[in-house]
């Protein structure tokens, strides 16, 4: 398990090390596409908007197994000026499948219904995040840090036919703080990007990633991503996802995604993680619209 914690570090510093070693130049904002799972370092020039449908297959959670179904959700993003910016993520609902599993429970094996509004591990959060201009100087790439915090917006209620039985996330707090890294290289054809996320759970009840694991724990979020930037107002992007906690959970994914750009300021974004390990939902299909005001 530490060993996995150290390659997701170990993955970020080498993005940051190749960025670096490119020589590419710093850029102080970005109206570009950005790829779904790893953000730009880089300022938006522009109030943005993402609405997000996740459609997943078998989402982990602690009291469920074979987990399916889907999440909406809104993230805003309001830029200060060319070094800061403030994110507000908003998931709010949530509706899926699957088996109870709560031995003990009289609904314990149950098929059941699991909806509410909010996300599972994904709770309405306000985010600030900042540039590192004076790292910017010496890496020759654009980094920023961030720091947020989230509560669950409404608990997701488990109902067994018509009766509920359970509720998942009775109180969930959320902080979180990480960094991110991004440069064009090669004049440009190509963007890298680097995220690592920490996101530590308070009092979040049966939605733990280790079973049996308690309704206090942290995900550590590693993401990166190579973005083409020829082929017009269509990108191909490639994302690659690691997520560990602290005791038995690692999740390794792989995330082919497509971007085409309707207008300058409207996206569409289509992309499909599929794990390559045990643990983790076994896939997904995301599409994001993203508007730039």
């Amino acid at each position: 398990m530490k060993s996995f914690l150290r390659a997701g570090v170990a993955g970020f510093l080498f993005t940051g090390v190749f960025l670096f070693a490119s020589g590419a130049s710093v850029a102080r904002s970005s109206t570009a596409a950005e790829p779904m799972f790893t953000q730009y370092a880089r300022i938006y020039e522009s109030p943005t908007l993402n609405f997000r449908t996740e459609y997943f297959k078998d989402k982990p959670m602690e009291e469920m197994t074979g987990f399916d179904g889907y999440t909406l959700s809104l993230n805003f993003t309001y830029p200060f000026n060319d070094r800061s910016q403030l994110r507000v993520l908003m998931p709010f609902y949530t509706d899926g499948n699957g088996t109870y599993d709560n031995p003990g429970d009289r609904a314990d094996g149950a098929h059941v219904n699991v909806k509410g509004y909010g996300g599972v591990l994904e709770f309405p959060s306000v985010i600030y995040e900042r540039r590192f201009g004076w790292l910017e100087g010496k890496t020759g790439a654009n980094v920023a840090w961030l720091a947020g915090a989230g509560r669950r917006l409404d608990t997701l209620k488990v109902r067994d036919g018509g009766t509920e039985v359970d509720r998942f996330n009775h109180t969930g707090y959320n902080f979180q703080f990480g960094l991110k890294m991004d440069s064009d290289i090669r004049q440009g054809d190509m963007t890298l990007l680097g995220n690592l996320r920490y996101v530590g759970y308070l009092d979040s009840d049966d939605i733990n990633l280790s079973s049996g694991g308690g309704t206090q724990f942290g995900v550590l979020y590693t993401t990166g991503a190579v973005k083409f930037n020829n082929y017009g107002r269509f990108t191909p992007v490639v994302e690659a996802i690691l997520e560990a906690d602290f005791s038995e959970y690692t999740a390794f994914s792989l995330a082919p995604e497509a971007i085409y750009t309707i207008k300058d300021d409207f996206d569409v974004k289509l992309a499909v993680p599929f794990r390559l390990t045990s643990d983790g939902q076994q896939y997904a299909i995301d599409v994001d619209l993203t508007y730039r005001f």
